[in-house]
């Protein structure tokens, strides 16, 4: 390449769109600079679905690498989409008007067959070991672009249009000072490939929709399988810290779930945590962005490569013919014209996974499709060609499937091919690998209770949830623990999944002495408590009456409340009929709302569906007896305080400081119980800390009882 080169257009990116776009106008006539910066013509893309929607199909086949594809082994895919309404099994008919299927092929193949294409295509000169320092012209129109090569040398290119091909985080778009529109992204993801592994499917997909979490096995080329989850973000800090036990458990008791123990597994657990939702304006005057640098939605959906493809199209079909014209005017009106073409094909389906990359749950139009999908078959195709995203949801075939759906559902009464998780499913997300979920009966109630470590160890760390809370409040804290120590979490009666009998005393004397029955029953001598909101007055008060079992405690935004008087919610809980109508009229989103309050860093909203799914009749009326029965929480406090503190117990404190129910100025005066209490305020936590901000507890939490977990047996009665 000479300096001053020019070119009808520089693309900068050689990737799936950037070598799309460049084929497509130099099949035209125009002559292309395709630059990258990776000096390696072999490199390619790992994080990534390698799913390719049937919607790029034509696109691929315009292009030639169908054939090569498959050539290469890649596969045709297919679908299998369980829900809890049953499986769907789209299979277009003969009459299916849109491409009936997409590739799954690795990226280790696509992307250098691409890159050669590009390479051999006249009129493209592949780039390679170049990075785009600046744009000419600027901040004016684009007119070029400002190369650095791998020796430090510059050079400059001319170009009448530059176009960005460079990704989420397009080096170009900061260039330009062209700014994304950026949602949140909710969840993470990790994948691991295995060979010779089996699927009942054969080679079609299979979509596990566990709601809100996904799973897939994505048939791969050279018989690999590749396995990939997406979970909401509240399960990241310890699904994570043991990923190879927790990626595997996930798969166990999924409905078809493909046996692990048949297969091998090849690679590295890959992941990523961070995924937010980027969408750019497609084009302005001179400058184009295509794939990812125009529009990055959640890699959940597997529409990444396909719309890399189709939007590489799509602005080399309205910009090839302008380029012959000459006049930068003519440049620009196609450049606008691809920008309202990607908009109008992209916008609704970008603002649609974004919404629910929140980690939301289904929706009920989502709902409505996948519980008529199952039964009918026109449904299914609908359902096929909108998730393939051959039709948009402001398209008439939408609104027809929408229809059809609503029919079946209110005529068709027959079933559908329903299969249950099992196992670590079987009653919701699933723990960590390390956790045990079981149900035990103390007394006449039946809680579910989370274990891990030693079961037959005499020395425990309980956590004991608040209102509204359940076990799987401590999933992170108890797989800290587990390496080290027994720990137990019990649903306490009236919360979460435990029974909820209209007679049990819902009094904090009530739940000391469940508290204490379940203790003996499960064999626990010596207790380090960790408490939490109302947990701390139960814990607490089972402390006083038994001292001599009480080895530490820890205590997180709860404790011996001394000197406080009821938040606002608990005045309105102890008011006849007022908290009636409070609980009665509190909406999923009115929940969501009001947590906002004092929780600087947001609550995972996986969390606080959570917490809102749990709350029903029985844990209302728990509620609203146990604030009832307890009239002054401050001679509760000051009870407890006089009784535990000739002890002197170790104890740690943690305390959100924003936390708007129990003001962070008790945490200090926990000492009053504890004396040599330590005390540690987290200043962008709220009233869950552990939710918010579960690594940060973790860091204080573990070590504290990593020291006193045995240390404390000899420990005197005073």
């Amino acid at each position: 390449m000479d300096d001053g080169a020019r070119y009808d257009v520089a693309v900068v990116g050689a990737s799936l769109a950037g070598c799309t776009a460049a084929v497509l106008l130099a099949r035209q006539g125009a002559r292309v600079a395709l630059v990258e910066r990776r000096g390696e013509p072999g490199f390619y893309k790992t994080m990534c679905t390698h799913f390719i929607q049937a919607s790029a199909t034509p696109t691929i086949e315009r292009l030639g690498v169908a054939e090569k594809i498959e050539a290469a082994g890649g596969v045709r895919n297919g679908l299998e989409v369980w829900s809890r309404y049953g499986w769907l099994r789209p299979v277009p008919g003969p009459d299916y008007p849109h491409p009936k299927y997409g590739y799954d092929i690795r990226r280790e193949k696509l992307d250098p067959m691409l890159r050669d294409l590009a390479a051999a295509t006249p009129g493209v000169d592949l780039l390679l070991g170049h990075t785009a320092t600046g744009l000419l012209g600027y901040p004016g129109r684009p007119s070029g672009v400002r190369l650095s090569s791998r020796d430090r040398s510059e050079r400059e290119i001319a170009a009448r249009a530059v176009v960005a091909a460079d990704g989420r985080d397009s080096h170009v778009a900061r260039m330009a000072g062209v700014r994304a529109r950026v949602k949140r992204h909710d969840r993470f993801g990790y994948y691991a490939y295995y060979r010779d592994l089996p699927l009942v499917s054969g080679d079609r997909t299979l979509f596990w929709f566990l709601d809100p979490d996904i799973a897939y096995a994505f048939p791969q080329d050279d018989g690999l399988t590749l396995l990939a989850t997406f979970q909401t973000k509240d399960r990241a800090s310890w699904f994570k810290r043991d990923l190879e036990a927790n990626f595997e458990a996930y798969f166990r008791g999924l409905p078809n779930a493909p046996d692990l123990a048949r297969g091998t597994r090849t690679s590295k657990i890959l992941g990523k945590l961070e995924m937010p939702n980027t969408m750019r304006p497609a084009a302005g005057p001179g400058l184009a962005f295509v794939g990812d640098a125009a529009m990055a939605a959640d890699p959940l959906w597997g529409v990444g490569c396909g719309f890399a493809f189709q939007s590489g199209e799509w602005l080399a079909e309205e910009l090839g013919g302008a380029l012959a014209d000459g006049s930068e005017t003519v440049v620009d009106a196609a450049l606008e014209r691809y920008r309202k073409r990607h908009r109008r094909a992209l916008l609704g389906h970008y603002l649609l996974t974004s919404d629910y990359a929140t980690g939301r749950r289904l929706n009920g139009f989502e709902k409505l499709l996948f519980s008529a999908g199952v039964k009918d078959k026109t449904v299914g195709e609908g359902f096929h060609a909108f998730g393939s995203r051959s039709i948009r949801a402001t398209d008439p075939e939408f609104a027809r499937t929408i229809a059809r759906a609503i029919k079946v559902t209110a005529t068709r009464r027959d079933g559908a091919d329903v299969e249950r998780p099992t196992g670590p499913h079987a009653a919701g997300p699933p723990p960590p690998a390390a956790v045990a979920r079981s149900r035990v009966t103390v007394g006449e109630v039946t809680v579910p209770l989370s274990s891990t470590g030693p079961h037959d160890a005499t020395e425990a760390v309980v956590f004991v949830h608040g209102n509204p809370g359940s076990s799987r409040d401590w999933d992170d804290l108890l797989s800290r623990v587990g390496p080290f120590a027994r720990a137990l979490a019990l649903d306490m009666p009236g919360f979460g999944k435990a029974s909820k009998p209209a007679d049990f005393d819902y009094t904090v004397q009530g739940y000391a002495r469940f508290l204490a029955t379940a203790l003996e029953q499960l064999g626990v001598q010596r207790a380090h408590l960790v408490l939490h909101d109302f947990g701390g007055p139960w814990g607490l008060e089972w402390a006083t009456r038994n001292p001599d079992r009480l080895a530490s405690a820890v205590l997180i935004n709860t404790g011996a409340l001394i000197d406080y008087h009821w938040h606002y919610l608990a005045r309105i809980w102890r008011t006849p009929i007022a908290g009636e109508l409070f609980q009665a009229t509190t909406t999923r989103s009115g929940l969501r709302f009001a947590l906002r309050h004092g929780n600087p860093r947001g609550l995972p909203r996986a969390f606080v569906d959570r917490m809102y799914d749990d709350t029903d009749a029985g844990t209302k009326r728990a509620i609203l007896r146990l604030y009832r029965a307890t009239g002054d929480p401050a001679a509760v406090g000051r009870r407890h305080a006089d009784a535990l503190r000739p002890f002197d117990r170790p104890a740690l404190v943690v305390w959100g400081a924003h936390d708007p129910y129990i003001p962070v100025a008790q945490a200090e005066r926990q000492r009053e119980a504890f004396p040599s209490a330590d005390v540690a305020i987290l200043d962008d936590s709220g009233h869950w800390p552990f939710a918010d901000d579960p690594d940060g507890v973790g860091r204080l939490v573990e070590p504290f009882l990593r020291h006193t977990v045995g240390a404390t047996a000899d420990v005197a009665v005073a």
